[in-house]
């Protein structure tokens, strides 16, 4: 996914990536993450189970793939402008295609009847197969394809290709059950229009020009740093979130509360019938809550022991200014 680097021709050495890359892709990977992060909070029932299906997060994801796979593009441009580079590719496909694999097998496990078996790292992989013979084309070429690619489900759509085989070509009518869906058609025509923009005349000399923009601040270079390490990122972002989230559910402040209103409104009656004014009983009763809420014992009141019954009473006690 990383095929940014390149070589300054004045002095003849490695002078780095090209930031503009680099850091396009970076706010890309923080695009995943917040849209990634809305379906976790939905799982966790954190948020609006129906956040992630809306219309805005629903462009938030198209938009965000869009942006990974014109940079694919691009950076097929960069790596190949002096002609194909057919050991580099190679290397580069196995990765992306062992990432697509890896991400497969962990969803059949994780995720058994909603496995990913054509998400955006197989379309990148398979997008960059086919683009390959159009990094030394004229820009044109790949721009006519990118174009076709675009149009084909909209001209082509059968239940013919409906079959699990040909399903990932995009162009029949049956959605798969899955997490990620990227099928070949349309979105590899997101790919030859990167590329057909960075062989434009003058792209990739301006791209690669020892005048480029380079990330100088902090927070620049922390987004490039982000892009050049998108995949390991990619990989790993959702097993960290699902781990942050299940410990913040289950021993965190987003824990679940016991249901205390049964308690309050108890407390506050006997209280009241003590003949103590109702706001002091709702302000003690409220304490009282907080500090059983606090002792761990909210869900297991009707079972304590005698003692830790006569300690919560010391709190209560406290509380009522007793």
């Amino acid at each position: 996914m990383n095929d940014g680097e390149i070589a300054d021709d004045s002095a003849g050495k490695r002078s780095g990536r090209v930031d503009a890359v680099d850091g396009a892709r970076g706010l890309a990977i923080i695009g995943m993450v917040a849209y990634h992060l809305t379906w976790d909070l939905a799982d966790f029932r954190l948020i609006w189970p129906l956040l992630p299906f809306t219309p805005p997060m629903r462009l938030l994801s198209h938009v965000v793939a869009s942006v990974f796979l014109a940079l694919v593009g691009v950076s097929l441009a960069l790596a190949h402008r002096r002609g194909f580079q057919q050991r580099a590719f190679w290397w580069r496909l196995a990765i992306v295609a062992g990432a697509a694999a890896l991400v497969t097998a962990g969803s059949v496990v994780f995720a058994p009847g909603e496995g990913i078996f054509f998400g955006i790292l197989h379309c990148i992989a398979a997008a960059s197969l086919i683009a390959a013979p159009f990094v030394t084309a004229p820009a044109w070429a790949s721009l006519a394809a990118g174009l076709a690619a675009i149009a084909a489900p909209f001209l082509i759509h059968s239940t013919l290709f409906d079959s699990p085989w040909v399903l990932w070509l995009g162009l029949g009518e049956a959605l798969p059950n899955t997490l990620d869906w990227y099928p070949l058609l349309p979105w590899a025509g997101i790919v030859f229009l990167g590329l057909s923009l960075a062989l434009a005349p003058g792209v990739i000399p301006r791209l690669t020009s020892p005048k480029r923009w380079r990330a100088a601040s902090g927070p620049s270079r922390a987004l490039c740093f982000a892009g050049r390490h998108s995949l390991p990122i990619y990989l790993v972002h959702q097993p960290i979130l699902i781990g942050l989230l299940t410990a913040l559910t289950a021993w965190g402040p987003l824990a679940p509360k016991g249901d205390m209103s049964g308690f309050l409104s108890s407390c506050q009656s006997a209280c009241i019938a003590e003949g103590r004014a109702a706001p002091d009983c709702a302000t003690g009763c409220h304490c009282v809550a907080d500090a059983i809420e606090r002792s761990g014992d909210a869900d297991r009141l009707a079972t304590l022991s005698a003692e830790r019954r006569a300690e919560l009473k010391r709190l209560a006690d406290a509380c009522m200014g007793r």
